[in-house]
């Protein structure tokens, strides 16, 4: 079984501390990604809930998308009638969704 309260009770308050410090980049991503690592060894089972609870980071996203933690976008502000972007959170480009429609990332 694993480690669901690591997300709530270590990795989010640690992840909001650095965001409230305006810590830079690369103390984020360094920081962050020792943590992960830590927390994996633990057993850490609910890496994507942490991630959906940063989800508008991109410095978080990178550092979950660098431990091959990842989740789909869900951007719905298509044109079309959509699910959402079924891209990777964190994509470049634009957004794309299950039925090859895409749309602009920028607003």
């Amino acid at each position: 079984m694993g480690w669901g309260s690591a997300g709530y009770r270590i990795f989010d308050p640690v992840a909001r501390a650095l965001l409230d410090a305006n810590a830079s980049e690369e103390i984020t991503r360094r920081v962050l990604g020792k943590l992960i690592d830590e927390l994996r060894q633990e057993d850490w089972d609910t890496e994507t809930d942490s991630l959906d609870e940063f989800r508008d980071q991109p410095v978080i996203v990178a550092v979950f998308r660098d431990k091959d933690v990842t989740t789909r976008c869900r951007n719905t502000k298509s044109p079309l009638p959509t699910a959402g972007c079924t891209r990777l959170l964190g994509h470049g480009g634009d957004h794309r969704d299950d039925q090859d429609n895409s749309w602009s990332a920028t607003p």
